[in-house]
């Protein structure tokens, strides 16, 4: 005895990011989500917060190539837990390492190729800026 789902009607041909099979016009990326509200309260740890940590290369690991779990976002800030450094020590770092190397791989050569990319954006914005003597805006956020 199932019922038919009513779904939205598609407005447009275009492939777009939908959420549950075409039912909602809207999404979500998760990660970038955490992130931006993490930043807003003052929990997002700073890479010099994680380095300081007793084992910083797990640290750096688990929070650049893992995902966006919640005890990454208690290390500091309004919801600060110490139970929460044991956890990303611990199983975070487990889960990360246990993706295998190929799939590490991949997520290291991506973290880097991006960060060589917004070096050459910052290079390419400071040397626009100088030619049409304006103040570079670098690390306004969007």
């Amino acid at each position: 005895m199932k019922k038919e789902v009513e779904m939205m009607p598609q407005t447009s041909s275009e492939p777009s990011y939908m959420v549950l099979g075409h039912k909602y016009s809207y999404g979500l990326d998760y990660g970038n989500y955490m992130h931006r509200v993490a930043e807003d309260i003052g929990a997002a740890p700073s890479l010099a917060t994680l380095a300081e940590s007793k084992e910083p290369i797990k640290m750096l690991f688990t929070y650049c190539l893992g995902q966006s779990h919640v005890p990454l976002f208690r290390l500091q800030g309004p919801y600060e837990s110490k139970l929460c450094w044991d956890v990303c020590f611990g199983e975070l770092w487990r889960v990360c390492v246990k993706r295998g190397w190929a799939e590490n791989a991949g997520l290291f050569y991506m973290t880097w190729l991006s960060f060589l990319m917004n070096i050459a954006a910052c290079v390419l914005e400071c040397f626009w800026c100088l030619c049409t003597l304006q103040k570079p805006k670098l690390f306004v956020r969007y």
